[in-house]
């Protein structure tokens, strides 16, 4: 009989352990562990068959290219363009349109951009007409010669402004003279250029001959005027 009630204590004392065990306890055997992480095939979420997770649409690469949005439609422009320009232009053209900082089709005319190209950085000589050293009246009358076919210009600036006709300066055009002082104001004329396009013209300076610009620095306060030599009546 005693046997039987100790027997009986602890099969009472067993289950009410496994009851009354808190839940964050339990087996930490591998194979409760496993059982935890694998929870039942039957709780697992399913999945029709036969459905695709991506676009499987053909996409139509004319539609792509012809995009207008994004940075590629316009890197693809600007490439169209530039191979356009360089069939449409030659290397002068390129050149002498960024040391005057123009729209590359106002340079058309090939005879004063190969004149120019020859003539760029030659020294300045005072009395000089050559490539050794040139200065700017002789400058300005051997390019008027030779571009635009105007002989007899004086040789000495003060003429040349003398005998040429007066052009305001919001009406110059390419091939008109500019002219300048360079001993204060009240004095005469003693300086000449050649006016280019967009406010540049190329002269023979102290520093050689070279493109600046007429409203800028120095040569936008010692400017006199301009005049215009070259008769063109489809232009006048």
């Amino acid at each position: 009989m005693k046997n039987q009630f100790i027997l009986w204590l602890l099969l009472l004392f067993g289950f009410g352990c496994n009851t009354l065990r808190p839940g964050t306890t339990g087996d930490n055997s591998p194979e409760s562990r496993q059982k935890t992480e694998s929870p039942d095939k039957s709780a697992q979420p399913r999945f029709l068959t036969g459905i695709s997770t991506t676009d499987e649409t053909p996409k139509e690469p004319e539609k792509q290219i012809s995009s207008h949005s994004g940075s590629g439609h316009s890197t693809y422009s600007r490439a169209a363009s530039e191979i356009e320009s360089r069939e449409r232009f030659n290397s002068l053209q390129f050149k002498y349109a960024i040391l005057t900082n123009s729209p590359i089709e106002l340079l058309t005319n090939q005879k004063l951009l190969d004149f120019m190209d020859q003539w760029y950085g030659v020294p300045y000589h005072y009395g000089g007409r050559d490539k050794d050293g040139i200065d700017c009246s002789a400058f300005a009358a051997l390019l008027m010669t030779s571009v635009y076919q105007v002989n007899g210009l004086p040789r000495i600036s003060k003429d040349q402004y003398m005998i040429s006709r007066r052009v305001r300066k919001v009406d110059l055009r390419e091939g008109d003279l500019v002219f300048f002082h360079t001993l204060g104001k009240g004095h005469s004329v003693t300086h000449v250029g050649v006016y280019l396009y967009n406010n540049r013209f190329i002269h023979a300076s102290i520093s050689g001959v070279q493109i600046s610009n007429l409203g800028e620095g120095y040569y936008a306060s010692h400017f006199v005027g301009a005049g215009r030599v070259i008769h063109n009546t489809e232009t006048d």
